[in-house]
């Protein structure tokens, strides 16, 4: 693979074909994970994204974990809350899965990534108090152990797409980070931000300019981001069933590293979000590039890294697909 497409796409994806509508099942997810793991794209695939609630069941895994390269590397999936100490008991609840399937699987397992949505009643009051309250609470719990997620995602819950509301949470995320940094936390890396790109037609399909601007305020703020959803495609098209836009994944990520290191706004940045011609995307040994702008491959790494770090993917075989169809594979 091309040093530049491989820097973009190494360990992008996480795997949550669980949340597909016909409910395969955990073990039904487990074995097509451990199928794409031990596939020609298994560099290119990251975590398992399953629900807290499902962590228990894990005894599925006792009979795939052989057929591993590695830990089952996990992100968990927290559930909707409304209030803080709603947040906080879901909190707790969840820290006690994932320590008692470590210590069912000793060494076998490894949870580093966990999503949660914020109360929402502190969100749609904007009460920056409690907001920074539920941080702090998933912070602290986390630093109580080497075992519990140390980067953790938060969204902004239902289906409002409002820029100005998300990017006043990613500013709360955003203040918090610098003061997790000056306390010098041990066992955390980051809180980061959720975005949701719309779910098979189950929640509302952002427009780019939304994803843009979102995106554009993350990165000033130093705000790493994940996408959800909606990004099973490589380049933006219509959903044949749902008739929907959907955003392409390859669009997603090279806006956003062109976006850091070119320093686009948001115009630039729409202009490669709705992008659906794969001619103008290149990929090179040194670096990859949309029209007349280009990004290092030694940049795209650190930026993957810490800045724009995965997308949850409801299948492990389509995008793959697709970029063969085009000739990025």
């Amino acid at each position: 693979m091309i040093k530049s497409l491989e820097q973009l796409l190494f360990q992008s994806i996480d795997y949550s074909g669980f949340f597909l509508s016909e409910e395969p099942g955990l073990r039904t997810t487990l074995r097509n994970y451990v199928n794409g793991v031990n596939s020609e794209y298994a560099e290119l695939i990251s975590k398992l994204v399953i629900p807290h609630n499902e962590i228990p069941k894990l005894g599925a895994f006792s009979d795939r974990k052989k057929e591993l390269p590695g830990p089952l590397s996990i992100c968990t999936r927290g559930p909707e809350t409304s209030t803080l100490d709603d947040f906080k008991n879901v909190m707790r609840s969840i820290q006690h899965e994932i320590l008692s399937v470590h210590s069912a699987f000793p060494g076998d397992v490894r949870t580093n990534t966990l999503e949660l949505k914020l109360p929402t009643d502190s969100v749609e009051n904007l009460n920056v108090e409690e907001l920074i309250k539920a941080l702090e609470a998933v912070v602290i719990n986390a630093a109580n152990s080497k075992l519990l997620p140390h980067r953790v995602y938060f969204e902004v819950p239902g289906e409002a797409l409002d820029p100005e509301l998300v990017k006043k949470i990613t500013k709360v995320i955003a203040v918090h980070n610098r003061s997790i940094l000056k306390r010098k936390i041990n066992n955390y890396l980051f809180s980061g931000l959720k975005i949701n790109c719309g779910d098979n037609g189950k929640a509302s399909v952002p427009s780019t300019r939304f994803l843009a601007d979102v995106m554009l305020y993350a990165r000033d703020g130093n705000v790493a981001v994940k996408f959800s959803g909606g990004v099973n495609e490589s380049f933006p098209t219509v959903s044949s069933t749902t008739k929907t836009q959907v955003h392409g994944f390859i669009n997603l990520f090279v806006s956003g590293v062109l976006a850091y290191t070119q320093d686009l706004d948001i115009e630039e940045t729409v202009e490669i979000l709705e992008d659906d011609d794969p001619g103008n995307f290149r990929f090179e040994e040194g670096y990859l590039g949309w029209k007349n702008l280009k990004a290092p491959a030694m940049e795209i790494k650190m930026l993957r890294m810490l800045s724009l770090t995965s997308f949850s993917c409801k299948s492990l075989t389509s995008p793959f697909e697709q970029l063969k169809e085009t000739g990025a594979l």
